[in-house]
């Protein structure tokens, strides 16, 4: 009961984080095509992509479901049911024109771009948080070595 309740808060996280990522995009495209609302269908279905992402996190990238597996392969169990369910959505609720070919291509470009960029932002942070700890961590045995 224990690790369903932690599993339902991470997801809940992750969800209400992309979710709100998402919005500030969405938004910043309403405000480039001079969008004066949008529509509730659309914020419903960044919900719920939203969610699917996170639960799909969780899956991918904690030890919850998958013990060991290397960051790469985590990287592709994470990527190709989140295109898939992405593309779901995108044609469930109308958010591009599916009959352009353009427009799919704009998708899968967007798709891998955003991945991307998300992926080396979050690799250079853990990189740059690493080194941080480890630089403390010399530090402290420097100077506990020295007393």
């Amino acid at each position: 009961m224990k690790k369903l309740l932690e599993a339902v808060i991470a997801i809940k996280e992750r969800t209400a984080l992309i979710y709100t990522a998402s919005m500030c995009f969405y938004m910043f495209f309403l405000f480039v095509f001079k969008q004066e609302s949008a529509p509730l269908p659309i914020l419903f279905s960044l919900l719920l992509v939203s969610a699917a992402a996170g639960a799909m996190q969780l899956v991918a990238f904690s030890s919850l479901v998958i013990k060991k597996l290397a960051y790469g392969w985590r990287v592709v169990v994470f990527v190709v049911p989140f295109g898939a369910v992405l593309t779901a959505f995108a044609v469930g609720f109308g958010w591009f024109p599916t009959d352009q070919i353009g427009a799919w291509v704009l998708f899968g470009v967007f798709f891998l771009l955003i991945f991307v960029a998300i992926t080396a932002g979050i690799e250079l942070y853990y990189r740059l948080s690493g080194r941080k700890y480890d630089d403390r961590l010399d530090w402290y045995r420097r100077n506990k070595e020295g007393r």
